[in-house]
Protein backbone atom coordinates (compact mmCIF):
# COMPACT_ATOMS: atom_id res chain seq x y z
CA UNK A 1 0.00 0.00 0.00
CA UNK A 2 3.09 2.10 0.26
CA UNK A 3 3.77 2.18 -3.61
CA UNK A 4 1.06 5.57 -4.52
CA UNK A 5 1.92 6.46 -8.05
CA UNK A 6 1.91 10.46 -8.71
CA UNK A 7 1.30 11.26 -11.92
CA UNK A 8 3.84 13.98 -12.92
CA UNK A 9 1.58 16.36 -14.35
CA UNK A 10 -2.14 17.26 -13.22
CA UNK A 11 -3.88 20.70 -13.72
CA UNK A 12 -3.21 23.19 -10.81
CA UNK A 13 -5.62 25.80 -11.33
CA UNK A 14 -8.66 26.22 -11.41
CA UNK A 15 -9.15 24.57 -8.26
CA UNK A 16 -12.09 23.13 -9.53
CA UNK A 17 -9.93 21.27 -12.19
CA UNK A 18 -7.32 20.62 -9.57
CA UNK A 19 -5.47 16.93 -10.29
CA UNK A 20 -7.19 16.48 -13.48
CA UNK A 21 -4.49 14.78 -16.07
CA UNK A 22 -2.32 16.49 -18.51
CA UNK A 23 -1.56 13.26 -20.89
CA UNK A 24 1.87 12.36 -20.87
CA UNK A 25 1.76 12.85 -24.89
CA UNK A 26 2.26 16.59 -24.33
CA UNK A 27 6.07 15.48 -23.39
CA UNK A 28 5.94 12.68 -25.51
CA UNK A 29 5.11 15.16 -28.46
CA UNK A 30 8.34 17.43 -26.93
CA UNK A 31 6.40 19.59 -24.19
CA UNK A 32 9.36 20.80 -22.04
CA UNK A 33 9.11 21.49 -17.64
CA UNK A 34 10.09 24.84 -17.28
CA UNK A 35 10.44 26.07 -13.19
CA UNK A 36 9.46 29.81 -11.86
CA UNK A 37 12.75 30.85 -13.54
CA UNK A 38 12.03 29.97 -16.75
CA UNK A 39 14.92 26.79 -16.18
CA UNK A 40 14.67 23.53 -18.08
CA UNK A 41 15.16 21.75 -14.67
CA UNK A 42 15.00 17.89 -15.88
CA UNK A 43 18.55 18.86 -17.21
CA UNK A 44 20.02 18.50 -13.48
CA UNK A 45 17.88 15.29 -12.90
CA UNK A 46 17.54 13.15 -15.97
CA UNK A 47 19.90 14.69 -18.61
CA UNK A 48 19.83 11.36 -20.71
CA UNK A 49 15.82 11.45 -20.92
CA UNK A 50 15.11 15.00 -19.63
CA UNK A 51 10.96 14.95 -19.89
CA UNK A 52 10.76 11.67 -21.23
CA UNK A 53 12.20 9.86 -17.91
CA UNK A 54 9.60 7.34 -16.08
CA UNK A 55 6.90 9.17 -14.06
CA UNK A 56 8.44 8.79 -10.65
CA UNK A 57 11.57 10.54 -11.48
CA UNK A 58 9.84 13.40 -13.46
CA UNK A 59 6.90 13.52 -10.57
CA UNK A 60 9.77 13.98 -7.76
CA UNK A 61 11.95 16.48 -10.29
CA UNK A 62 8.95 18.72 -9.83
CA UNK A 63 8.52 18.09 -6.54
CA UNK A 64 12.02 19.28 -5.25
CA UNK A 65 11.37 21.93 -7.70
CA UNK A 66 8.50 23.42 -5.93
CA UNK A 67 9.59 22.50 -2.46
CA UNK A 68 13.01 24.51 -3.00
CA UNK A 69 11.40 27.70 -3.90
CA UNK A 70 12.07 27.34 -7.60
CA UNK A 71 8.06 27.08 -8.54
CA UNK A 72 4.87 28.47 -9.25
CA UNK A 73 3.40 30.87 -6.91
CA UNK A 74 0.83 27.78 -7.36
CA UNK A 75 3.31 25.70 -6.35
CA UNK A 76 3.27 24.20 -9.70
CA UNK A 77 6.02 24.22 -12.91
CA UNK A 78 5.18 25.57 -16.39
CA UNK A 79 4.90 22.48 -19.10
CA UNK A 80 5.41 24.60 -22.75
CA UNK A 81 4.44 23.51 -26.14
CA UNK A 82 4.90 27.18 -27.91
CA UNK A 83 8.03 26.02 -29.56
CA UNK A 84 5.97 23.16 -31.60
CA UNK A 85 3.94 23.99 -34.72
CA UNK A 86 -0.04 24.68 -34.33
CA UNK A 87 -0.68 22.01 -36.60
CA UNK A 88 1.22 19.51 -34.65
CA UNK A 89 -0.69 20.40 -31.72
CA UNK A 90 -4.25 20.47 -32.72
CA UNK A 91 -3.59 16.99 -35.21
CA UNK A 92 -1.61 15.01 -31.35
CA UNK A 93 -2.42 17.13 -28.88
CA UNK A 94 -6.50 17.97 -29.24
CA UNK A 95 -8.01 16.84 -25.97
CA UNK A 96 -5.55 19.26 -24.36
CA UNK A 97 -5.96 22.55 -26.60
CA UNK A 98 -9.92 22.12 -25.26
CA UNK A 99 -9.23 21.39 -21.97
CA UNK A 100 -6.83 24.44 -21.71
CA UNK A 101 -9.37 26.60 -24.03
CA UNK A 102 -12.07 25.38 -21.01
CA UNK A 103 -10.35 27.91 -18.45
CA UNK A 104 -9.10 30.49 -20.74
CA UNK A 105 -5.21 29.27 -21.56
CA UNK A 106 -4.12 28.70 -25.16
CA UNK A 107 -1.05 26.52 -25.11
CA UNK A 108 -0.19 26.84 -28.13
CA UNK A 109 1.02 30.30 -27.14
CA UNK A 110 1.10 29.94 -23.32
CA UNK A 111 2.40 27.51 -21.09
CA UNK A 112 0.09 25.17 -19.03
CA UNK A 113 0.55 25.17 -14.83
CA UNK A 114 1.19 21.71 -13.56
CA UNK A 115 1.51 19.73 -10.50
CA UNK A 116 2.28 15.67 -9.40
CA UNK A 117 -0.84 14.15 -8.44
CA UNK A 118 -1.96 11.06 -6.56
CA UNK A 119 -2.74 9.04 -9.71
CA UNK A 120 -2.40 5.06 -9.00
CA UNK A 121 -2.41 2.60 -6.04
CA UNK A 122 -0.20 -0.59 -7.11
CA UNK A 123 -1.05 -1.94 -3.73
CA UNK A 124 -4.63 -2.97 -3.04
CA UNK A 125 -6.72 -6.00 -1.63
CA UNK A 126 -4.63 -9.33 -2.10
CA UNK A 127 -6.10 -12.23 -4.74
CA UNK A 128 -5.16 -15.02 -6.73
CA UNK A 129 -4.98 -15.94 -9.73
CA UNK A 130 -8.65 -16.73 -9.50
CA UNK A 131 -9.20 -13.13 -8.70
CA UNK A 132 -10.53 -14.50 -5.12
CA UNK A 133 -10.04 -12.51 -2.06
CA UNK A 134 -8.92 -13.61 1.12
CA UNK A 135 -13.40 -12.93 2.00
CA UNK A 136 -15.18 -15.67 0.96
CA UNK A 137 -17.26 -14.85 -2.29
CA UNK A 138 -15.49 -11.33 -2.88
CA UNK A 139 -13.90 -11.68 -6.04
CA UNK A 140 -11.55 -8.54 -7.00
CA UNK A 141 -9.92 -6.58 -9.81
CA UNK A 142 -8.04 -3.39 -11.29
CA UNK A 143 -6.83 -0.53 -9.02
CA UNK A 144 -8.32 -1.99 -5.75
CA UNK A 145 -5.75 -4.73 -6.10
CA UNK A 146 -2.31 -5.62 -5.54
CA UNK A 147 0.33 -7.38 -7.01
CA UNK A 148 -0.16 -6.77 -10.99
CA UNK A 149 2.71 -4.04 -11.46
CA UNK A 150 4.67 -4.30 -8.30
CA UNK A 151 6.33 -1.17 -7.04
CA UNK A 152 5.59 0.57 -9.86
CA UNK A 153 3.41 1.18 -13.19
CA UNK A 154 4.17 2.05 -16.68
CA UNK A 155 1.56 4.14 -18.51
CA UNK A 156 -1.41 2.44 -20.46
CA UNK A 157 -0.72 -0.85 -17.79
CA UNK A 158 -3.46 -0.21 -16.28
CA UNK A 159 -5.39 -1.97 -18.97
CA UNK A 160 -4.80 -5.08 -17.80
CA UNK A 161 -6.51 -4.71 -14.92
CA UNK A 162 -9.19 -3.77 -16.12
CA UNK A 163 -9.37 -6.25 -18.96
CA UNK A 164 -7.07 -9.30 -18.19
CA UNK A 165 -8.35 -9.75 -14.52
CA UNK A 166 -11.73 -8.09 -14.99
CA UNK A 167 -12.60 -10.91 -17.21
CA UNK A 168 -10.94 -13.43 -14.78
CA UNK A 169 -12.99 -12.37 -12.07
CA UNK A 170 -16.05 -12.32 -13.76
CA UNK A 171 -15.77 -15.64 -15.08
CA UNK A 172 -15.00 -17.23 -11.24
CA UNK A 173 -17.18 -15.39 -9.66
CA UNK A 174 -19.97 -16.12 -11.56
CA UNK A 175 -18.95 -20.00 -11.25
CA UNK A 176 -19.04 -19.47 -7.37
CA UNK A 177 -22.39 -17.48 -7.34
CA UNK A 178 -23.70 -20.37 -9.50
CA UNK A 179 -22.75 -23.41 -6.24
CA UNK A 180 -22.68 -20.64 -3.54
CA UNK A 181 -24.76 -21.53 -0.72
CA UNK A 182 -24.21 -18.30 1.17
CA UNK A 183 -27.19 -16.44 2.26
CA UNK A 184 -27.61 -13.00 3.16
CA UNK A 185 -27.15 -12.48 7.18
CA UNK A 186 -30.29 -10.08 8.07
CA UNK A 187 -27.97 -9.28 11.72
CA UNK A 188 -25.38 -8.25 9.55
CA UNK A 189 -27.44 -5.96 7.61
CA UNK A 190 -29.11 -4.70 10.23
CA UNK A 191 -25.71 -3.78 11.81
CA UNK A 192 -24.50 -1.76 8.91
CA UNK A 193 -27.60 0.24 8.65
CA UNK A 194 -27.59 1.40 11.94
CA UNK A 195 -24.03 2.13 11.16
CA UNK A 196 -25.05 4.51 8.75
CA UNK A 197 -27.82 5.47 10.15
CA UNK A 198 -25.83 6.51 13.66
CA UNK A 199 -23.94 8.99 11.65
CA UNK A 200 -26.22 11.74 11.01
CA UNK A 201 -25.90 13.28 14.59
CA UNK A 202 -24.93 16.49 16.12
CA UNK A 203 -21.23 16.47 16.15
CA UNK A 204 -18.67 19.39 16.04
CA UNK A 205 -16.54 18.40 13.12
CA UNK A 206 -17.81 18.58 9.41
CA UNK A 207 -16.96 15.30 7.44
CA UNK A 208 -15.33 18.01 4.49
CA UNK A 209 -12.97 19.50 6.68
CA UNK A 210 -11.49 15.93 8.18
CA UNK A 211 -11.61 14.93 4.20
CA UNK A 212 -9.56 18.20 3.97
CA UNK A 213 -7.46 17.30 6.77
CA UNK A 214 -6.67 14.06 5.27
CA UNK A 215 -5.69 15.02 1.80
CA UNK A 216 -3.39 18.13 3.24
CA UNK A 217 -1.48 15.57 5.75
CA UNK A 218 -1.20 12.82 2.78
CA UNK A 219 0.31 15.71 0.69
CA UNK A 220 2.78 17.27 2.87
CA UNK A 221 4.17 14.18 4.72
CA UNK A 222 3.08 11.29 2.88
CA UNK A 223 3.45 12.39 -0.97
CA UNK A 224 6.31 11.60 -3.07
CA UNK A 225 9.33 12.14 -1.30
CA UNK A 226 9.35 10.33 2.33
CA UNK A 227 10.97 10.09 5.86
CA UNK A 228 10.48 8.60 8.68
CA UNK A 229 9.72 11.43 11.00
CA UNK A 230 7.54 13.13 8.36
CA UNK A 231 5.96 10.02 8.52
CA UNK A 232 5.46 9.18 12.18
CA UNK A 233 4.47 12.55 12.50
CA UNK A 234 1.37 11.46 10.03
CA UNK A 235 0.61 8.29 11.70
CA UNK A 236 0.36 10.54 14.84
CA UNK A 237 -2.12 12.76 13.43
CA UNK A 238 -4.31 10.06 11.52
CA UNK A 239 -5.11 8.17 14.99
CA UNK A 240 -5.96 11.36 16.35
CA UNK A 241 -8.71 11.88 13.73
CA UNK A 242 -9.41 8.28 13.88
CA UNK A 243 -10.63 9.32 17.54
CA UNK A 244 -12.62 12.72 16.49
CA UNK A 245 -14.73 10.74 13.52
CA UNK A 246 -17.21 9.84 16.50
CA UNK A 247 -17.78 13.95 17.01
CA UNK A 248 -18.43 14.60 13.09
CA UNK A 249 -21.51 16.66 12.14
CA UNK A 250 -24.20 15.47 9.46
CA UNK A 251 -26.97 16.71 8.46
CA UNK A 252 -30.29 14.51 8.44
CA UNK A 253 -32.39 15.02 5.24
CA UNK A 254 -34.12 12.31 3.18
CA UNK A 255 -32.56 13.87 0.49
CA UNK A 256 -29.84 13.36 -1.60
CA UNK A 257 -26.89 13.76 1.44
CA UNK A 258 -23.69 14.53 0.55
CA UNK A 259 -22.53 15.37 3.62
CA UNK A 260 -23.73 11.81 4.76
CA UNK A 261 -21.60 10.05 1.94
CA UNK A 262 -18.89 12.43 2.74
CA UNK A 263 -18.57 10.79 6.03
CA UNK A 264 -18.77 7.23 5.17
CA UNK A 265 -16.12 7.92 2.74
CA UNK A 266 -13.82 9.82 5.50
CA UNK A 267 -14.06 6.57 7.74
CA UNK A 268 -12.44 4.45 4.82
CA UNK A 269 -10.09 7.23 3.73
CA UNK A 270 -8.39 7.35 7.21
CA UNK A 271 -8.03 3.48 6.85
CA UNK A 272 -6.46 4.01 4.17
CA UNK A 273 -3.77 6.50 5.17
CA UNK A 274 -3.19 4.77 8.55
CA UNK A 275 -2.26 1.47 6.23
CA UNK A 276 -0.20 3.15 4.11
CA UNK A 277 1.50 5.50 6.54
CA UNK A 278 2.45 2.29 8.39
CA UNK A 279 3.66 0.16 5.29
CA UNK A 280 5.67 3.27 4.21
CA UNK A 281 7.67 3.62 7.30
CA UNK A 282 8.15 -0.24 7.47
CA UNK A 283 9.82 -0.23 3.80
CA UNK A 284 13.41 1.17 4.83
CA UNK A 285 14.41 1.55 1.35
CA UNK A 286 13.29 3.60 -2.09
CA UNK A 287 11.57 1.06 -4.40
CA UNK A 288 9.12 2.18 -7.25
CA UNK A 289 7.09 4.89 -6.52
CA UNK A 290 8.04 4.31 -2.83
CA UNK A 291 11.08 7.24 -2.24
CA UNK A 292 12.18 8.00 1.14
CA UNK A 293 14.61 10.31 1.55
CA UNK A 294 16.47 8.94 4.41
CA UNK A 295 16.60 5.55 2.69
CA UNK A 296 17.37 6.20 -1.09
CA UNK A 297 18.63 3.28 -2.13
CA UNK A 298 16.89 0.16 -3.11
CA UNK A 299 17.75 -2.73 -0.80
CA UNK A 300 17.35 -6.81 -2.09
CA UNK A 301 16.18 -7.18 1.34
CA UNK A 302 13.18 -6.07 0.86
CA UNK A 303 12.15 -7.22 -2.75
CA UNK A 304 8.72 -8.52 -0.76
CA UNK A 305 5.47 -7.59 -0.08
CA UNK A 306 3.46 -6.05 2.90
CA UNK A 307 0.69 -7.84 3.71
CA UNK A 308 -1.64 -6.24 6.49
CA UNK A 309 -4.93 -7.42 7.85
CA UNK A 310 -7.22 -5.71 10.81
CA UNK A 311 -4.84 -8.01 13.35
CA UNK A 312 -1.14 -8.00 12.31
CA UNK A 313 1.77 -6.97 9.54
CA UNK A 314 3.26 -9.34 7.68
CA UNK A 315 5.75 -10.14 4.90
CA UNK A 316 5.08 -12.06 1.51
CA UNK A 317 8.44 -12.88 -0.79
CA UNK A 318 7.90 -12.23 -4.54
Amino acid sequence: MEEVQFHPTGMVLPKSKQGILVTEAVRAEGGILLNALNERFMEKYAPDKMELATRDVVARSIYKEVMEGRGTENEGVYLDISHLDDDLIDEKLETMVLQFNDIGVNIKNEPMEVSPTAHHFMGGVKINDKCQSSVSGLFACGEVTGGVHGGNRLGGNALADTQVFGKIAGEYASEYAKTSTFETNPQMVEEESNRIKSLVKSGKINPQEIKKKIQHIMWEKVSIVRNEKELNMALKEFLKIKNELKNMKVKDTTQYNKELLTAIEVINMIEIAIIITKSAILRRESRGAHYRSDFPESDDNWKKSIVVNKNKLKFMNR
